[in-house]
């Protein structure tokens, strides 16, 4: 048995666009600030995720590699999702990684632990995990997506990666404030050459959108963005990819990345 450390992927910590942060001032209210919006008022028809994931068929293994291996791998992936966009304990964890290490087989957790190291947001490289303040309302409405594809490694050798998609929209409110909507768009990802049985590697990816992105790298908290209309404007981009049946993370800038480059903005008050 083989570690898949030539295969680790690089968590990649994104986000989309950027609006306030959590140590700036809030604006004064208006009547349109101040307006809620609701899963409802966006029209969001996906199913409601009342503690359980719901994903389609597992696609069918590639060439050289076997179903029971893409089980074994989908396995570990629909309970780390569940986990990381549906179980609402998660939701304000203060550790989010301990829940997950639990679903994950032991080396691939550890070597998942090892990748956030030095992550400026390492709580939301795991789970999606809000604010101490912000209240999620009723259950999210989440729509989900595979992809598998295989590629092949320094040596020239193939390996499977077999990737599952959560589009999580919730109904958040700080306080006794208005509502508003976040979404998470969140990557979840193995790999396994033929002969792998759980050694698998890991790695994955997210984006918030309607979220304030500072908070994501100041306190590493999703926290509803103050600016309405900003955050109307970014959902617009996150529930066309929620509609759609394939996996597709947008592309971003690379201002737009919460790396120490952006977390240094924030904290200069330039973002």
């Amino acid at each position: 048995m083989r570690r898949l450390t030539p295969l680790l992927l690089a968590v990649a910590i994104v986000v989309s666009g950027c609006s306030s942060g959590s140590s700036d001032p809030e604006p004064t209210p208006t009547a349109t600030s101040s307006r809620p919006v609701t899963l409802a008022s966006l029209g969001l028809d996906w199913p409601t995720a009342q503690g359980r994931l719901v994903v389609p068929k597992v696609p069918s293994a590639p060439a050289g590699f076997d179903d029971k291996t893409l089980g074994r791998m989908a396995t570990v992936l629909e309970k780390w999702a569940r986990l990381s966009t549906v179980d609402d304990g998660g939701w304000h964890s203060g550790d989010p990684l301990s829940d997950v290490r639990t679903v994950l087989p032991k080396e691939t957790a550890g070597t998942f632990e090892q990748q956030l190291r030095g992550q400026i947001s390492p709580h939301l490289a795991v789970a999606n995990v809000f604010g101490d303040d912000v209240t999620v309302v009723g259950s999210p409405m989440i729509t989900t997506a595979w992809r598998v594809a295989t590629e092949k490694d320094q040596a020239n050798e193939r390996f499977v990666r077999l990737e599952l998609q959560t589009r999580a929209a919730y109904e958040v409110r700080i306080g006794n404030g208005p509502s508003r909507v976040i979404g998470v768009l969140r990557v979840h990802s193995l790999t396994a050459y033929k002969d792998t049985t759980d050694d698998f590697g890991i790695g994955g990816g997210w984006q918030e959108f309607g979220a304030s992105d500072c908070a994501l790298a100041l306190d590493d908290q999703l926290v509803p963005d103050s600016d309405r209309e900003h955050g109307l404007k970014d959902l617009k981009t996150f529930i066309k990819v929620g509609n759609g049946t394939k996996l597709e993370m947008p592309e971003l800038p690379v201002e737009d990345q919460v790396d120490p480059e952006f977390l240094k903005r924030c904290r200069d008050g330039q973002v």
